[in-house]
């Protein structure tokens, strides 16, 4: 049976996080064709044992930056905490706690110096207002809290990391949205449980697309598809360190995308490395 309208116009929250695994940008895969005939190659293949780090978004310099002891996590800083949590809110990394504003001191007035103030208007208060904390880290085995607090390795690639997840932020949303408004008009859905589409990508010493693998699929072509042509979109990502470039020239990546659903009625999609 066909869903209803309402059900078709189903309120699809797109976030995007970043995982990344240490190593495995430099790690060679043997199916790797040395010489690259097309401008961009889709493969299926399986991968062995693999590392598993994840680079996560990072705001500001954490307070302690001390190295953690031991980590899963890589950012832009070293930091260390007490517990881990995650923002209970999803949407691009930030964490914005009020803080307390130091006393105030006490300065001589006019009328302490026998003068006669002036009546002037007051000016507007800036609101105090801050935005909730949120996060579009996938971290499911981390509980949620009053803000996004992970024991994190400074990573030294990170910024260029960040750069390729925000051009992909522009692709991957309408790339995925048009796929699922399909599904959901023949009567599926993606039902609930996490859609991982993980691939391997070779760039070239410039940053262009070469070759993309899939190396997991998420079980729906629609968004194995999806997760392919954002990249594809996505790319040239100028400018890699000198240190991703292998003796061939070339950069390995290895990339995930994570669909979360949540019910019928929410669909939060996350892009992550895992």
């Amino acid at each position: 049976m066909k869903p209803s309208k309402n059900k078709k116009k189903i309120i699809i929250f797109i976030v995007l996080s970043l995982l990344l695994h240490l190593g495995l940008f430099s790690m060679r895969w043997p199916s790797f064709s040395p010489k690259i005939k097309a401008p961009m190659i889709v493969e299926r293949i399986i991968l062995d044992k693999e590392d598993k780090k994840q680079v996560v978004d990072a705001t500001e310099p954490p307070q302690d930056q001390t190295p953690p002891k031991e980590s899963e996590y890589l950012s832009k800083y070293n930091q260390s905490v007490e517990e881990e949590t995650k923002a209970a809110k999803i949407g691009k990394t930030q964490n914005s706690i009020p803080s307390t504003p130091a006393p105030a001191k006490k300065l001589m007035s006019l009328s302490d110096l026998g003068l006669k103030p002036k009546i002037l208007e007051k000016p507007r208060k800036p609101s105090a207002v801050s935005p909730a904390p949120t996060t579009d880290d996938y971290l499911p085995n981390i509980q949620e809290g009053a803000q996004t607090a992970l024991n994190t390795r400074e990573f030294q690639f990170y910024s260029y990391f960040e750069r390729i997840k925000d051009r992909l932020r522009m692709y991957w949303e309408p790339e995925l949205q048009g796929r699922v408004d399909k599904i959901y008009a023949k009567g599926k859905n993606l039902g609930e449980q996490d859609l991982i589409t993980k691939l391997n990508i070779i760039l070239s010493k410039q940053g262009e697309l070469s070759k993309v693998q899939i190396v997991r699929n998420s079980g729906i072509e629609d968004v194995d598809e999806a997760a392919v042509k954002a990249f594809e979109k996505a790319a040239p990502f100028p400018n890699p360190p000198s240190g991703m470039i292998e003796k061939d020239g070339k950069v390995y990546l290895t990339w995930s995308f994570v669909v979360e659903t949540r019910g019928m009625s929410n669909i939060f999609v996350f892009l992550s490395r895992r």
